[in-house]
């Protein structure tokens, strides 16, 4: 089908240039570019614009609600709800009203990093939050989960069904800085999980097939570690007093500025395997790293703990799960966590 001179002149306006010079592949590419540039920009300021109105249909319904008595608001709230779903869609059902009053009432007591302003909305703090996280998060009435998983969202670019399966395998629960009475002093204890879950099927396994599981799952298992970490390699070399000595896994974590490293162990963690580790991360101190960067970070990971096995300041036991178990299975390990880290204190004490 031929296109008429003045279609030819509306698709050149269109895509912003003469489609005469559009010769290369690299041309495409840069349309392609500068359209899907211009396409998230769109869908971000479309979100941010429809959170916005929620937050503020939910403001002024509980307004109102709060300056009437109860049952005289919550009627006219339900006639409300009824009217603008006939008018505007099912997107304003008396369901979705209510979760627009949720929204207000739970979020409004966030701290975005001031005292809130009364004109103040999450669209204006988070970039990645859509209204489906939104709802998701308005089953808990807890600030602090709400904050945690927001951030979450937020630095790793969670889909809704990958909130889902965090909320699911309890990662505000596992994180080690919930599990601990005071304040961490390690910034990783603020994204580092305990037990860490690396959803693999084959239960019976070596360490070398451990390790093949966790790489062919690498973005599942950096996520568990941290925020922004980049896997770095694996069977890292080292050259210690002339002996090659080969660490499981490197990463470096962005948010720490920091290299983590993670030995393996399929069977229960011993002094030997702590001084093993803090062999590999005085190494990479000394030599490795730069003057900038924080001390290194070690983990071994084990199938069982052991407290008679002190762990130093920066390397960590860490206990993993083949798969999410059931609730109050995962509950009980992450209570065991907690009594295991009381004593460890006690003890370094």
């Amino acid at each position: 089908m031929k296109l008429k001179g003045n279609e030819i002149d509306n698709t050149n306006n269109i895509l912003g240039g003469n489609m005469k010079n559009v010769t290369t592949e690299k041309d495409v590419y840069t349309l392609v570019d500068k359209a899907d540039i211009l396409i998230n920009e769109s869908l971000l300021k479309i979100n941010n614009e429809l959170i916005n109105l929620y937050w503020s249909i939910g403001k002024l319904v509980n307004d109102y609600r709060r300056e009437n008595n109860s049952s005289y608001g919550d009627n006219v709230y339900v006639k409300f709800a009824d009217k603008l779903s006939l008018k505007y869609g099912k997107g304003f059902s008396r369901r979705n009203i209510n979760n627009m009053c949720l929204f207000h009432e739970i979020f409004s007591k966030l701290n975005p990093g001031s005292k809130i302003n009364e004109n103040w909305h999450p669209g204006a703090n988070f970039k990645n939050i859509c209204w489906t996280h939104i709802r998701e998060l308005l089953k808990f009435k807890d600030i602090k989960v709400i904050e945690f998983y927001l951030n979450e969202v937020e630095k790793k670019q969670l889909s809704k069904r990958e909130l889902i399966e965090f909320i699911k395998s309890k990662s505000f629960e596992r994180t080690i800085a919930n599990q601990k009475q005071g304040t961490s002093k390690n910034k990783i204890e603020k994204t580092l999980r305990d037990p860490i879950i690396l959803n693999i099927h084959n239960k019976k396994r070596s360490e070398k097939e451990l390790e093949k599981e966790i790489l062919n799952n690498i973005s599942s298992f950096k996520r568990e570690i941290g925020s922004h970490v980049m896997f770095f390699e694996s069977q890292y070399k080292l050259n210690i007093n002339g002996l090659i000595h080969k660490v499981d896994l490197v990463f470096f974590d962005n948010d720490i500025n920091s290299y983590i490293l993670v030995d393996l162990k399929i069977k229960k963690v011993t002094n030997k395997d702590i001084y093993q580790m803090q062999m590999y991360v005085n190494h990479f101190n000394v030599y490795l790293k730069k003057d900038k960067i924080s001390n290194t970070i070690g983990i071994i990971l084990c199938e069982t703990k052991d407290l008679r096995v002190l762990n130093n300041e920066d390397i960590y036991q860490i206990k993993y799960l083949s798969e999410i178990p059931k609730d109050k299975e995962l509950l009980k390990i992450i209570n065991d966590n907690k009594i295991i880290l009381l004593k460890t204190e006690h003890l370094k004490m």
